[in-house]
């Protein structure tokens, strides 16, 4: 019987390859840029079959009922698909949101008895109920206490 010594080869590097992608997927980043990618394709493939897109609209008017300056706001809704958010007046700043459920307005100030008018505008997604809210400082240090949800269209208070 001839027994020549067994050889052994590296991983190939198409295993290297599945590990990064598999890792690069897990950053949030780039599945927020999927998730706005997956949105701007279904909207295209609507008005490519002569349908324009579904919009949602959700208004809410938040007062500042504490005895503190507010320099941010911040909001989480139930379901997904933010693409547009307007404020009357313009308070904020910065408007930053995950395109998923949560919008965060800061770099600006609402003076106690102060409000501001937020609207989130959604595609294809019905439901805007308010999930969470609450506000904060200049340096986002909570102001008052995180609100479970609000009557609408004031939601000064749960």
């Amino acid at each position: 019987m001839n027994s020549e010594p067994v050889r052994r080869e590296p991983p190939d590097k198409k295993t290297k390859t599945n590990k990064e992608r598999t890792n690069r997927m897990k950053n949030p980043k780039t599945a927020s840029v999927l998730v706005g990618l997956g949105l701007v394709l279904v909207l295209a493939n609507g008005y490519a079959q002569g349908r324009p897109p579904v919009t949602y609209g959700s208004t809410n008017t938040f007062i500042n009922n504490t005895a503190l300056v507010v320099g941010g706001l911040h909001i989480e809704y139930n379901t997904g698909g933010i693409w547009q958010v307007d404020q009357n007046p313009a308070t904020f700043g910065s408007v930053q949101t995950d395109y998923i459920s949560q919008v965060n307005l800061s770099s600006g100030t609402v003076a106690p008895g102060g409000s501001v008018q937020i609207s989130v505008i959604t595609f294809g997604l019905a439901t805007r109920i308010i999930r969470w809210w609450w506000r904060t400082d200049g340096s986002s240090i909570l102001v008052g206490h995180k609100h479970n949800g609000c009557r609408n269209p004031d939601c000064t208070s749960p």
